[in-house]
C-alpha cells in the first residue's frame, strides 16, 4: 500500500485506521442491552419511578446510537462505491463524531443513575449480578474516549514525538485497556500473559505505538476464533540497540504466501473497510524506524515481531502529565485487570452460542422447577386450524434465540392469540451482533397491546423468558374489537390473563419446552394465585399454561 505522508490521501488512510482500530459497536450494544435489563429489574420489582427516570435515560442511548449507527452506513457506503476522498474523510470525521458523543453520553456521571437506582434492587436481580461485566465495558469506552481524543491532538501536530518505557507502557497499556477487550469479546477462552519485560526507551508518538500494540492483539485474538483457548504471549527483549516486541498466539497460523503478501502488500486502499490493522502496524514500525518479522506455522500459531531502536540504558520517571490524561481512572483499571472467572469459565464450557449442557451432578436429579435442562429438539407442531396452520411459534423463538450472535444472546417478540386459540401476531427477531432493538422497533402499532417478552440466558448460560403483558387498557381493547360499552377494568384483567395461558399453551404445543423458566412482569395482578408465579423467582412455563381459563371455571 502507498505510504501516504502529507494530503488528503493521508488524512483519509489515518481516519479508516481509526475507524477500525474502535470496535465499539459491540460494547455500545453491551451497554444498551445492561440498561434495558435494568429498566426490566426495575419493572419486575415495582420501582415505578426509578422506572420512569431511567427509561428517559434508555431512550437518550437508543437516539445516540440510532445516529452512530447512520453515521457508520453513511461512511461505509462510501467508502464500499468509491466515493471521493473528501466525502469518505467527512462522513468518517461524522462517525467518529457520533461515537465521541455517545462515549461522552454514557461516560456522564448524570446520565443513566445506574448507581443510585442498584440501590433499590436486591443482590439477585440481573443488572445488580452483571454490573461488574457493565463495569468493564464503561472501562473500555473510557478508554475508546481517550484514544479519540488523542488522535485529534495528534492530528493538530502530528510532529509530537515523545520518549517512553516500552515495557512500563505495554503494562499499564495492557491493564488498562487491552486485557479487558481480550476477556470480553475473544469468542475462546483467551489467556492475556506478559513473559520477559526488558525495560528500554523509545521515541516516537506513543499513542500510535499502542494502536499498533493493540492490532497486533486482535490479529492474535483473531487467530484463534474456531478454538476453545488460547494463549497470547507478549514479550519484550532488549538485543543490542534494539528491542525486540513479540505478540505470539497459537491460534490457526499463516501460509508463507499470506505472511509475504502482509509484509509487502503495496495494493491501495480505495474501498477497503476491513483488513487494515496490519497496513497500520507496518506504516507504524517504519515511523519508529524498525522492522518486522512473522514467523508462523499451519495449525499451531503465529509470532510477529518488532524490532525497534531503542535506548537500552536510558531511565525514565513516569510523566504524571501523560497519565492523567491517557490512563483510566481507578476505579476502572481495577475492575478491568483481571478477567471474571465466571464469565470466562461459561465461555470455554459452551460448545456453541446455544445451550450448554446441565452439569453432571444435574443429569441424574430431578430438576427443580427455576432450573433448565436442555430444551427438547424441534417438534412436529399439529396443524390448529385458520392462519395459525404451521406456525411454530415456540421452535421459532428458541431458533431465534440460538441464532443470536450478540455478547449476550437472546431474542425479543410480540404475541397475541384470540379467545379461539388462534395465533394473531407472532413477530420475534434474534439481538443482533452490533446494536440492540426494542419491542418498540419489533412491533410499534402494537407496541402496549400485546404480550411482550425475551427470551435470552442467564449466568449459567441456559435460556429463560421475560414476558410482559399489555400495558395500555385502550389500546388493548382497540387491538382486541372490544366496544366501549363492554370495556373495563375487571375485563381486561380477565382477557389479559387468559391470554397469557392461551400464549403459554401455544408455545409448548409449537416447540418450546415447558419447564423452561419464566418470569413474569406484573404477575399478582393477573394470577393472584398460584404464589409461585410471584416475586422474582422463575417458574416452569409448565406452571402458566396449566391454570384454568375463565371459561373453564365456569
Amino acid at each position: 500500500m502507498p505510504d501516504f505522508t502529507e494530503g488528503i490521501k493521508k488524512d483519509v488512510a489515518e481516519i479508516k485506521f481509526l475507524i477500525h482500530d474502535l470496535r465499539v459497536e459491540g460494547f455500545f450494544n453491551e451497554i444498551l442491552h445492561y440498561h434495558v435489563t435494568l429498566n426490566t429489574d426495575l419493572e419486575i420489582y415495582n420501582i415505578e419511578q426509578a422506572q420512569v427516570l431511567h427509561a428517559a435515560d434508555v431512550q437518550e442511548l437508543k437516539s445516540k446510537l440510532g445516529a452512530v449507527r447512520k453515521a457508520f452506513l453513511d461512511y461505509s457506503n462510501a467508502v464500499k462505491s468509491f466515493s471521493p476522498d473528501r466525502t469518505i474523510l467527512l462522513l468518517g470525521r461524522r462517525y467518529v463524531d457520533a461515537i465521541h458523543e455517545t462515549c461522552h453520553l454514557i461516560l456522564s456521571p448524570l446520565w443513566g443513575r445506574s448507581d443510585q437506582v442498584l440501590s433499590f434492587l436486591p443482590k439477585e436481580a440481573r443488572s445488580v449480578r452483571s454490573r461488574r461485566h457493565y463495569r468493564d465495558c464503561i472501562g473500555w469506552l473510557y478508554g475508546v474516549h481517550l484514544r479519540i481524543a488523542a488522535f485529534r491532538e495528534e492530528a493538530n501536530d502530528a510532529s509530537v514525538r515523545e520518549e517512553f518505557d516500552v515495557a512500563d507502557d505495554l503494562r499499564d497499556y495492557t491493564q488498562d485497556t487491552v486485557r479487558g477487550y481480550v476477556v470480553e469479546k475473544a469468542e475462546a477462552r483467551v489467556e492475556l500473559q506478559l513473559e520477559r519485560m526488558d525495560h528500554a526507551v523509545i521515541a516516537g508518538r506513543r499513542p500510535r505505538f499502542r494502536r499498533m500494540y493493540f492490532n497486533l492483539v486482535m490479529n492474535a485474538v483473531d487467530a484463534m476464533a474456531g478454538r476453545k483457548a488460547g494463549v497470547v504471549r507478549v514479550s519484550t527483549v532488549v538485543e543490542g540497540d534494539r528491542v525486540a516486541l513479540s505478540v505470539r498466539d497459537d491460534g490457526v497460523g499463516m501460509s508463507p504466501e499470506k505472511i509475504q503478501q502482509l509484509l509487502a502488500d503495496r495494493q491501495t486502499l480505495d474501498g477497503e473497510i476491513h483488513s487494515l490493522g496490519f497496513v497500520f502496524v507496518r506504516q507504524t514500525v517504519a515511523e519508529f524506524g524498525g522492522e518486522m518479522t512473522i514467523e508462523s506455522e499451519i495449525g499451531k500459531g503465529t509470532t510477529m515481531t518488532l524490532h525497534l531502536p531503542c535506548q537500552k540504558d536510558k531511565v525514565l520517571q513516569p510523566d504524571p502529565s501523560y497519565t492523567s490524561k491517557y490512563r483510566l481512572p481507578e476505579k476502572y483499571r481495577s475492575v478491568s485487570a483481571e478477567p471474571d472467572a465466571a464469565r470466562v469459565a461459561s465461555r470455554s464450557a459452551a460448545e456453541s452460542r446455544g445451550v450448554a449442557a446441565p452439569p453432571a451432578s444435574a443429569q441424574t436429579a430431578p430438576v427443580p422447577p427455576q432450573a433448565v435442562p436442555v430444551p427438547v429438539p424441534r417438534q412436529e407442531v399439529p396443524p390448529s386450524g385458520g392462519s395459525d396452520e404451521g406456525r411454530a411459534c415456540g421452535s421459532l423463538l428458541f431458533e431465534a434465540y440460538q441464532k443470536s450472535r450478540a455478547q449476550f444472546p437472546g431474542c425479543i417478540f410480540a404475541m397475541a392469540v384470540t379467545e379461539e386459540d388462534r395465533v394473531e401476531m407472532f413477530t420475534h427477531k434474534p439481538y443482533e451482533r452490533e446494536f440492540n432493538i426494542s419491542h418498540e422497533d419489533l412491533s410499534p402499532m402494537y407496541y402496549q397491546a400485546t404480550y411482550r417478552g425475551r427470551m435470552e440466558e442467564d449466568e449459567l448460560k441456559r435460556p429463560f423468558v421475560i414476558l410482559k403483558p399489555p400495558q395500555s387498557v385502550g389500546e388493548y381493547f382497540d387491538f382486541k374489537d372490544v366496544i366501549e360499552a363492554d370495556r373495563g377494568l375487571e375485563r381486561f384483567t380477565r382477557m389479559v390473563r387468559d391470554e397469557g395461558i392461551r400464549i403459554a399453551r401455544k408455545l409448548i404445543a409449537t416447540g418450546l419446552d415447558p419447564q423452561i423458566p419464566v418470569l413474569y412482569s406484573g404477575a399478582p395482578r393477573f394470577f393472584p394465585a398460584p404464589a409461585e408465579m410471584h416475586g422474582t423467582t422463575p417458574f416452569p412455563l409448565e406452571l402458566m399454561a396449566r391454570q384454568r381459563l375463565s371459561a373453564e371455571e365456569s
